[in-house]
């Protein structure tokens, strides 16, 4: 199946803010899912841990671009007989915060489309509510 979703949110905080959600392991591991290896550079191949898009347990994924701190794109592989699939995040400061387009394009079996269609906007609002509570932490 064909999956071309693209998600567009204003979140009510700074680019930077938003970027750094975008771009910390241990950020990545609590609004997506788990990685310890990633790095926020070009070539950089990681792994993300997941119970229900992987037959292996793990999503495969590779750092394409990086134009700090507007636009990462990622390869992302289920390694479920398809090829990699691309993952686009966008930034925009915009009157009120930034405007985060996030994009995934590729092609999955049926299940796995509908897992990831239905997930990323909960992703979205996860990365938005973990900066808020950065925030009332101090950490912002």
């Amino acid at each position: 199946m064909k999956l071309d979703v693209e998600y567009d949110e204003l979140l009510p905080h700074p680019v930077q803010a938003v970027w750094s959600e975008l771009t910390d392991a241990a950020a990545i591991s609590d609004w997506l899912m788990a990685t310890s290896d990633f790095r926020p550079a070009v070539g950089c191949r990681f792994h993300l841990k997941t119970e229900r898009l992987s037959t292996t347990g793990w999503v495969e994924a590779e750092v394409l671009e990086v134009e700090v701190p507007h636009r990462m794109v990622w390869s992302w592989s289920a390694k479920d007989g398809n090829p990699p699939s691309r993952v686009s995040f966008e930034l925009l400061e915009e009157e009120g915060g930034t405007r985060l387009r996030m994009r995934h394009e590729g092609e999955f079996d049926d299940e796995v489309a509908d897992i990831l269609r239905g997930g990323w906007p909960g992703r979205i609002t996860a990365i938005g509510k973990r900066i808020e509570i950065r925030r009332a932490d101090g950490d912002v």
